[in-house]
């Protein structure tokens, strides 16, 4: 997932489905290839309910994981500011495809830093859909079956 497809803050506006996006909530969205579709996860309410969680933390590879990210930091500034002993948040779109959804700051610094391994939650897909925006099976399906396609 680039740059382009994660968003929060003020850099931020638009609708996810029928649902204004709040432009202080920070959420990240993947698009179907064809780019009709989306799912959209609102990353501050998954952050507060991971806060009640008592949920492993895994180390996982930084290199594998900037494939997906792309490298690409909006601010690589705040990025060299970052805790990286703050988890990244990856979900398990299927049984066998993982998603980096949160922490791309981090993982910027991770990788100037030369770290190899970074905590990450891995979340499976019952927990991280209670946090997708205007939940739809059928969007949520296609755009799983296009990522475990490719």
């Amino acid at each position: 997932m680039n740059e382009s497809e994660k968003n929060s803050g003020k850099n931020f506006q638009g609708m996810a489905n029928n649902y204004p996006l709040e432009p202080s909530k920070a959420y990240c969205r993947m698009f179907s290839k064809d780019k009709k579709h989306q799912i959209v996860w609102n990353i501050a309410a998954l952050l507060k309910g991971l806060e009640n969680e008592n949920f492993a933390i895994e180390h996982k590879n930084v290199l594998r994981l900037s494939e997906q990210d792309g490298g690409i930091c909006a601010n690589p500034d705040y990025a060299m500011e970052t805790d990286l002993t703050k988890p990244c948040i990856l979900i398990k779109l299927t049984d066998n495809v993982e998603i980096f959804i949160d922490g791309n700051h981090r993982l910027f610094k991770a990788r100037k830093l030369n770290i190899e391994n970074i905590p990450c939650y891995v979340l499976p897909a019952e927990l991280h859909k209670k946090y997708i925006l205007d939940f739809d099976s059928n969007i949520y399906e296609k755009i799983a079956s296009e990522y475990s396609t490719s």
